[in-house]
């Protein structure tokens, strides 16, 4: 009997021990594992962060780039290839805006941009000769739904370049 009690005493002690390691063991590993989830967002977070960063400068390079074209334009293609290609590359920047692929905070920061294109679009009603903003609107939905969502309107201190603006005396030159 004293035997029988003993033995009892024993694994009761086993069993306390045992659950004593098993709720130890249980928190190191959850604590481990909270620390891991803790390191692996925050190096999210910073890889997100310089990815915004890339994304940024380029769009921003990108548009600064065809706005420094201006000074090589010399035809009435040339005019007419750098008013595409810029309303491309915003059309391009609002749609990866309006369909959650850029954080939102990059297209308002480029919203002078925009801006600048409706100069463009306004341009191209004047110079072109025919109901442009038509056509626009077809080849460049995403600019035009940007715009409207954002309220974005015609900068009037925006100025196009000086070629673009004596389109008619260039396509005359060119006629002749």
């Amino acid at each position: 009997m004293f035997l029988n009690l003993a033995n009892t005493f024993l694994q009761t002690s086993q069993g306390i021990e045992l659950s004593i390691v098993a709720i130890t063991v249980s928190s190191a590993t959850a604590a481990i594992l909270a620390f891991m989830v803790l390191i692996t967002w925050k190096n999210i977070r910073e890889s997100t962060k310089a990815t915004y960063s890339q994304l940024l400068r380029g769009f921003h390079e990108d548009l600064t780039t065809r706005l420094n074209k201006n000074s090589v334009l010399k035809t009435t293609e040339d005019c007419e290839r750098y008013a595409n290609d810029y309303l491309n590359t915003v059309d391009e920047i609002a749609f990866l805006d309006m369909s959650g692929k850029i954080p939102q905070g990059i297209a308002k920061y480029l919203g002078r941009f925009f801006a600048y294109g409706l100069n463009i679009i306004d341009w191209y009603n004047g110079m072109v000769g025919e109901d442009f903003l038509r056509t626009a609107k077809k080849n460049w939905p995403n600019y035009f739904l940007y715009c409207e969502k954002h309220k974005i309107n015609l900068n009037p201190e925006d100025k196009l370049p000086k070629i673009m603006l004596d389109y008619n005396q260039l396509q005359d030159n060119e006629s002749h």
